[in-house]
């Protein structure tokens, strides 16, 4: 059995890492294809691809910009939970704001309006080769997506925070929590909220996380008794098994499980259990830096199986 999980564990970090360099051998090839061609005789063809995805990005998200002032204002009373929403509509405006500032000035440049310089013709570049601009990215959040995935992804992101906004007063029931900008903040406020609510100190309380067998936001209906819902988590390098409740060896070929929704609750630090899995979340793949929180996971082996194996849990894959 331990040679067969052994046997599991190899595979499986061959797999992401065959995926990772893949990834990049195919980003350098596309950088190298765009460049040949922008420089033949048909170079206009990279301008006209980057005007025509200009454009449609405009057309998403010109009309996509939060009053946050207004949503402050229409609050009875500012808790944790609100401060979260309006810094995110914060976070958001700023990003479109400059999506916008930039794409409108490198229309200009397409039209001669403008000179081009060195920040439009990357901006351009990366419109060509369906990458994110570098100059977006400061003001995002971390992501390996390319640019068509990062904007549907932008899109999902706003639609959450255009509900969650016209009822600030309101945490939702399940909250996507890959969906925010920091969700840190997020998590916070549920320690706080919890603290302010039953007189406790912030700093003696932890987050306990409970898998529940929901598969779907959508299938929750009621707010969560004590603590809060979240979705958007997926573990690589295991599996999940909804039915017993535990963690187990990945599937042959499965790169990443998706989560069930998982109810997050705050419990005194002492009362932490213990003998099991304390998988570290994380906003991408690139693991380190990203680091968000740890979920426990309960598990029939020793949990020092998964964490040699690099087991872990990523927000956006």
């Amino acid at each position: 059995m331990k040679l067969l999980l052994h046997s599991v564990f190899i595979r499986t970090l061959r797999l992401v890492c065959e995926r990772k360099c893949l990834k990049y051998l195919l980003r350098i090839v596309l950088e190298l294809s765009a460049s040949t061609e922008s420089s033949g005789n048909d170079g206009q063809n990279s301008q006209q691809v980057a005007e025509v995805v200009l454009q449609d990005i405009l057309d998403m998200f010109r009309d996509c910009l939060y009053d946050t002032e207004s949503i402050a204002q229409g609050l009875e009373e500012i808790g944790p939970f609100q401060n979260v929403i309006l810094q995110e509509c914060d976070r958001t405006n700023v990003l479109l704001n400059e999506i916008i500032r930039t794409l409108v000035e490198l229309d200009f440049g397409f039209k001669g309006e403008l000179s081009m310089s060195d920040a439009m013709e990357d901006l351009a570049n990366s419109l060509f080769m369906d990458r994110v601009p570098k100059a977006w990215e400061p003001l995002a959040y971390p992501s390996l997506r390319s640019l068509a995935a990062w904007l549907a992804d932008l899109q999902n992101r706003i639609a959450q925070i255009s509900e969650w906004s016209s009822s600030p007063q309101d945490t939702p029931v399940v909250t996507w929590l890959s969906g925010l900008f920091n969700p840190q903040s997020f998590l916070t406020a549920v320690m706080q909220s919890s603290a302010q609510a039953n007189g406790l100190e912030l700093d003696k309380l932890t987050l306990f996380s409970e898998i529940t067998k929901k598969l779907t936001a959508e299938e929750i209906t009621t707010p969560a008794k004590d603590g809060t819902y979240i979705s958007g988590l997926s573990l690589e390098g295991a599996s999940w098994n909804t039915p017993q409740c535990t963690i187990e060896p990945s599937k042959p070929r499965e790169m990443f499980c998706q989560l069930p929704v998982v109810l997050i609750r705050p419990i005194l630090a002492e009362k932490m259990e213990t003998g099991i899995f304390q998988c570290p979340v994380y906003k991408t793949q690139q693991r380190g830096p990203t680091y968000v929180f740890s979920l426990q996971l309960r598990t029939k082996v020793d949990p020092g199986k998964w964490v040699l194996a690099g087991v872990v849990s990523i927000m956006d894959v």
